[in-house]
């Protein structure tokens, strides 16, 4: 049971997560663009920290390859994805998206060590498919709304992303390309199963607010004129039919006895926790 106040803080509570999400994302994204005017302003040239395949010092560039881009134009092209799916899983997994992008951006070097060209193998392109591939994977596995209309919303704006997992450009690594598209399947087939509903009974109280309170006057169980709120404990679990049974008494000393009520619902309690002379 919820009021219309009790429904606008939990919309905007939904809004403010929402916008949340995309915070990390943009705070790593930030990070590439400092790393990257660093490496401008000092000439340096941060090739070599990228991954380069089957030498075991190149397992390095599975930690910090993704923080270096080539130039600018590299740059760009990985911010905005970067914000943008990084959100996306955030936002769907309120515990687990640390997890899935952890997996994305580890394993996702670790498979280009192992397929990669003898080259040095630089960018965060392969965090970017491998996040797009487990929000495409996850709405396939699931099937829900929520997780097909945003693998839609992928599918729409990086459908080009498609055209990077295939042999192009001697510049471009498919590999790295192909091995986070990999990587973001892994992620899904762990974590991107439909979370199951539980059927334990739990307990949320809901305090009326005094903005909905209205003034009762039945003077059956409260004297005449007496304002008061009401809390309510509700068992969430929609398969109970069994009627409750509920006492109304106020918490003051007042010469009042408590009344019991019985109605057919899922409410267990209602208590007057405070009393307003009129």
């Amino acid at each position: 049971m919820r009021t219309g106040q009790g429904v606008l803080e939990s919309t905007q509570q939904e809004s403010s997560r929402f916008a949340y999400s995309f915070l990390p994302g943009l705070l790593f994204v930030l990070l590439l663009w400092l790393i990257h005017l660093l490496a401008y302003l000092t000439h340096a040239d941060l090739g070599f920290l990228g991954v380069f395949p089957r030498h075991f010092l190149g397992l390095v560039g599975v930690f910090v390859g993704p923080l270096i881009h080539a130039d600018l134009k590299h740059l760009l092209s990985n911010s905005f994805p970067l914000v943008l799916l990084s959100g996306f899983v955030l936002f769907i997994h309120r515990l687990e998206g640390t997890k899935v992008i952890a997996i994305v951006y580890l394993l996702s070097g670790l498979l280009t060590w192992f397929i990669g060209r003898q080259a040095h193998h630089i960018g965060a392109s392969g965090v970017v498919y491998g996040l797009a591939g487990y929000l495409l994977f996850r709405g396939i596995f699931t099937r829900d709304r929520s997780a097909l209309a945003i693998a839609f919303v992928v599918l729409i704006l990086y459908s080009g992303l498609f055209y990077g997992l295939f042999p192009n450009e001697e510049r471009v690594s498919w590999e790295g390309h192909l091995a986070g598209m990999a990587a973001g399947l892994v992620a899904a087939l762990f974590y991107g199963h439909k979370p199951t509903s539980s059927v334990a009974e739990t307990d949320e109280t809901i305090k009326v607010n005094a903005a909905t309170t209205q003034l009762h006057v039945n003077s059956t169980f409260i004297p005449y004129y007496l304002n008061y709120t009401i809390n309510y404990t509700v068992a969430n679990n929609a398969t109970t039919t069994k009627p409750f049974v509920y006492t109304i008494a106020p918490d003051q000393a007042i010469q009042q006895k408590s009344t019991v009520h019985q109605h057919p619902s899922i409410i267990r309690q209602v208590r007057t926790p405070k009393l307003k002379q009129k």
